[in-house]
């Protein structure tokens, strides 16, 4: 008997991970990893699903394409709602057919949003995602303007950041992480197209698709240049540790310029991946090729650089060591925010409306099924 079970509870699993391809970065959420996830204060998409549905078997390798587009900026989720263990958790999130998609986005603190359009596609998935991030980025327009924001934040009495992007679009990472660490650090961004305003600022012009994040001490209208890696990982990490405003910010951003980048081999075969994804994604916002060769020319290039995942730029170079007892660090090779987290290009053009497919109802029979009218295109969230 006990043998029998495990057969059946393996079987159940194999079931479920097998609706996804074997190399997706989705990742299966029981109970306790739901509350997990929930606890991160991040935008997260998660698909509840049954094994059996044959909607969501059709569905699957497309949430898989619009997850990979998304790692790891936006996490992506699944749960199996046939396993006996996560039949309440389904319930109590308000599943009543299968697939349903909804999107978290500040973990528990904001209600979820329901994916309510027939269009079952990576490339609807990915813009529904990418346009719900809730913006607390404010958008600095003239470079006399920064210095004003400087000095009204400053009373506030926060940490705050500004990025510093010759890209028209707020980079994906930057709303991502507007969003995590919103109440504790200020966010903004300034288009610096040709390098003028960092040149009036005090640096360098930089390249063309380089970029730059300021940190401004509390109370201070002073900032001091982040030296780190500007990835979602190492940028948190710095985040974190000038939270409370009474962090040493020069031993801060002295540890955060020692920082090594060291690729890792799994996460450059996602990004090799995601460059081929990127392309397919934002082909497939478009009704014709008339509306994307018009949005090539107002400047969103969708096969611009790609970037390693979570990262604006390409990869940081090596530290080299001089001959004595300190080590100089070199700064990264190029920071662009035209990366693969930047999503600039999925959040600038409206997803082609489809004939709606039902879903499936959670019995044992695919008896019932529901459809939904599709979703409206939303405009473009450059500047909410």
């Amino acid at each position: 008997m006990r043998n029998t079970l495990v057969v059946a509870l393996s079987l159940a699993l194999s079931a479920s991970a097998a609706i996804f391809p074997k190399d997706t970065v989705v990742k299966m959420l029981d109970p306790k990893g739901f509350r997990k996830a929930m606890k991160a204060n991040e935008t997260s998409m998660v698909a509840f699903v049954a094994p059996w549905c044959g909607h969501c078997q059709r569905m699957a390798p497309e949430y898989s394409k619009a997850a990979l587009g998304l790692y790891p900026l936006i996490p992506t989720y699944a749960v199996d709602c046939d396993a006996e263990a996560n039949k309440r958790l389904c319930s109590e999130q308000g599943v009543q057919g299968f697939p349903t998609i909804k999107l978290y986005p500040r973990g528990k603190q904001l209600n979820p949003l329901t994916y309510d359009s027939g269009d079952r596609t990576a490339s609807s998935f990915f813009y529904w995602a990418s346009r719900r991030v809730p913006n607390h980025v404010k958008k600095i327009g003239q470079l006399n303007d920064i210095q004003q924001w400087a000095e009204e934040s400053a009373e506030r009495g926060l940490p705050r950041a500004l990025l510093l992007t010759k890209e028209k679009i707020i980079p994906l990472l930057w709303t991502v992480l507007g969003n995590k660490f919103a109440g504790k650090i200020e966010l903004a961004s300034h288009r610096d197209r040709k390098g003028k305003s960092s040149v009036a600022l005090g640096y360098e012009a930089g390249e063309q698709k380089s970029s730059k994040v300021l940190i401004y001490p509390p109370g201070s209208t002073t900032p001091v240049r982040y030296e780190g890696i500007n990835k979602l990982d190492s940028l948190s990490k710095f985040f974190e540790s000038v939270i409370d405003g009474t962090a040493d910010l020069k031993i801060v951003n002295e540890e955060a310029a020692s920082e090594e980048f060291v690729p890792d081999e799994a996460e450059l075969e996602i990004e090799r991946k995601q460059e081929a994804q990127r392309i397919a994604l934002a082909h497939g916002g478009f009704a014709n090729f008339i509306d994307f060769e018009d949005a090539l020319k107002k400047g969103h290039n969708p096969h611009g650089s790609q970037g390693y995942p979570g990262m604006l730029g390409d990869l940081p170079q090596k530290k080299k060591k001089a001959t004595g007892s300190e080590s100089i660090a070199v700064e990264p090779a190029v920071e662009t925010g035209d990366a693969k987290d930047q999503a600039a290009f999925a959040a600038s053009e409206p997803a082609p409306a489809a004939t709606p497919e039902p879903s499936e109802a959670p019995v044992d029979e695919q008896a019932s099924e529901q459809a939904s009218e599709p979703e409206p295109a939303s405009a473009p969230k450059d500047e909410l």
